[in-house]
């Protein structure tokens, strides 16, 4: 390893030598995994290009704590989720363009979002310590997780579900966790939690940033984390819980919710590491951890975008086992969900007696290209949220596709579609008003840069004048500090 200077912290951070390697975590910097050398990152490379903000930072080892070694910190773990992901998503550059712009520090709060025109990253002071959310690779891969899913499946974006943006927050915190475990010494640590499906360095998520809200708002985010991936929690209605809760429980807002869909991939990654083997190794722990991406892959391309987004693309997840490794995870996927209650036994039935590979026909059919969704406008009124009385205009999304097996059970299980999208549509944007997350006086999709305080980067979204009243539009995904 690269000698670190001795250099007391300081702005600049003071080089030891130039060399053929940066220091940076591995992992966020309270799971208590050290800095390891890592070989200098290249952001300009395709297909997924970032450019960090500000002033290019000269490669080099550089002392914990200072401004260049979060630097390299950041710019390592987006190259590695990005390097991970670019096979994966099946595009050639980002939604905003070729280039992913990265904010390091754009402001005091703990958060850190993607508003499809870059990441941002911010910093705080908590017990008389200031957190840099950029300095933690789980929050820089969770953000970029945003912006892998909005490359690969931009109808997500703006959809008004609960479950379609609970699962882009659980995207997230699957981005963080698969890009994790592309570091050997990651994998080591953790292997042994996976295997025995329980808590590990990896399914803890943003420690460090966790602990600095647990000083202001202790019951707002897990005890040891922002969010932990091993956790119990099954899935109930969104529309049926409340718009707030204790991190100890559900409720509707969508990173709160996300943690169903996030503790089904942790159980899963275990029930696939041991069909991999009786004994598995890191090198197990890795193979499954590309396939189960794949898999997320062709199950996100193949779900439609309905209200109940999590049974769709927990259905297509093992239509895709079954297409692409002729069901060698089933059992693990299936106990999984059903166990969860995100999908219901009888949606499994049809595979009961199914063995082997779906046809090729078959397999094309559901894989063909079905362009945009429809849109169908939701009309809600605005005086019902303390508003002007004028129409507040909600676009959800109408999508149809293909199917196997799994998803057919699904697919055809609502009688009426169109009123369960207005009435999802109508909770999700309860919700988000009860929450203070809509801008209603502003009337721009990106916020300024002298506005980045704490009270605009917690609205992600915002009303709109149009022609026909009050447009409501998804500004940003950020963190989720839940305070």
């Amino acid at each position: 390893m690269a000698k670190v200077s001795k250099a007391g912290p300081s702005a600049g951070g003071k080089v030891a030598r130039v060399s053929k390697t940066i220091v940076a975590w591995q992992d966020d910097p309270d799971s208590g995994l050290p800095s390891i050398p890592r070989p200098i990152p290249n952001l300009a490379k395709a297909p997924l290009k970032f450019k960090i903000k500000g002033a290019a930072v000269k490669p080099g080892t550089y002392q914990r704590g200072t401004v260049p070694y979060r630097y390299w910190t950041a710019a390592e773990a987006l190259r590695r989720g990005g390097d991970f992901w670019a096979p994966l998503l099946g595009v050639n550059q980002w939604e905003p363009g070729p280039v992913l712009p990265v904010g390091l520090d754009e402001g005091v709060d703990f958060n850190a979002y993607y508003n499809r025109s870059e990441l941002a990253f911010f910093h705080d002071t908590a017990g008389g310590k200031i957190v840099y959310s950029g300095e933690s690779p789980d929050v820089v891969c969770h953000e970029l997780g945003h912006a892998c899913l909005d490359a690969h499946r931009p109808e997500l974006f703006d959809a008004p579900f609960i479950e379609v943006g609970a699962f882009h927050e659980s995207f997230g915190d699957m981005s963080a966790i698969l890009s994790a475990l592309q570091l050997k010494s990651v994998r080591l640590a953790a292997l042994q939690g996976i295997k025995q499906d329980k808590p590990s360095q990896l399914s803890r998520l943003a420690e460090q940033l966790g602990w600095a809200i647990r000083q202001i708002a202790p019951e707002a985010v897990d005890a040891d984390c922002l969010r932990n991936a091993y956790n119990r929690f099954k899935y109930v209605d969104p529309q049926t819980l409340p718009d707030s809760a204790p991190a100890a429980r559900l409720c509707a807002e969508v990173h709160s919710f996300s943690r169903v869909f996030t503790g089904a991939f942790y159980d899963i990654l275990s029930g696939m590491l041991k069909v991999r083997s009786n004994n598995p190794t890191e090198a197990d722990l890795v193979a499954v951890a590309t396939d189960y991406a794949r898999l997320l892959m062709d199950a996100t391309s193949a779900a439609p975008v309905q209200p109940d987004y999590f049974a769709q693309v927990a259905s297509h997840t093992i239509d895709a086992d079954t297409s692409r490794f002729g069901g060698k995870y089933r059992d693990a996927l299936v106990s999984t969900f059903v166990g969860r209650g995100i999908i219901p036994q009888a949606a499994v039935q049809p595979l009961v007696a199914f063995k082997g590979k779906i046809p090729k026909s078959v397999v094309g059919m559901s894989a063909a290209p079905t362009g945009r969704p429809k849109v169908h406008k939701v009309r809600l009124r605005a005086r019902d949220f303390g508003l002007a009385d004028r129409p507040l205009i909600v676009h959800a999304p109408v999508e149809q596709k293909p199917f196997l097996m799994v998803s057919a059970a699904l697919l055809h299980k609502n009688a009426d579609p169109m009123g369960s999208i207005e009435q999802a549509t109508g909770r999700f944007v309860k919700m988000l008003f009860a929450r203070e997350r809509v801008d209603t006086e502003s009337g721009k999709r990106k916020v300024a840069a002298d506005k980045r305080v704490h009270e605009h980067l917690r609205k992600t979204h915002v009303l709109m004048d149009s022609a026909e009243g009050l447009k409501l539009v998804r500004r940003l995904f950020h963190c989720g500090c839940g305070c």
